[in-house]
């Protein structure tokens, strides 16, 4: 499969934001980031702002770089998305654009800690669910 570069996608997509939202960051992530975009590829875009979109909002600007970029966009609001979304997306996007690097840290930071609590209290139901199999599995 042939991959393309994203430079001139990810200066548009910095532009429209910026002038949308004033993000305080926004991250590339998915086949994008990973320098594994095709030509039907969708690019996959998060960002960090002062202000959450509804849902209405965040589709129109998902639909206005669509048609900037004359590809597919999934547009991810980070301060709604759930918290193992925004985990994978910090830990494997790579950030195109930073405002402020001590917020987008300190959300990161919360972000990690939620998702660790989220794992502690959904190890019973891990361990019940392997003892499960164990005992199928006899």
């Amino acid at each position: 499969m042939a991959t393309f570069s994203l430079e001139a996608e990810k200066s548009l997509i910095i532009s429209i934001l910026k002038e949308r939202l004033s993000p305080i960051a926004i991250v590339l992530f998915g086949s994008g980031a990973k320098n594994r975009l095709g030509p039907e590829s969708d690019i996959d875009v998060a960002f960090l702002a002062d202000r959450s979109l509804d849902e209405l909002a965040l589709f129109r600007l998902s639909q206005e770089l669509s048609l900037s970029l004359n590809r597919d966009v999934d547009l991810i609001d980070l301060s709604t998305a759930s918290t193992v979304f925004q985990a994978q997306i910090l830990s494997t996007g790579q950030v195109i654009f930073c405002r402020n690097s001590e917020r987008l840290l300190a959300f990161h930071a919360l972000t990690l800690k939620k998702y660790a609590r989220l794992n502690e209290e959904r190890q019973c139901i891990f361990d019940a669910e392997r003892e499960r199999m164990r005992a199928h599995d006899s």
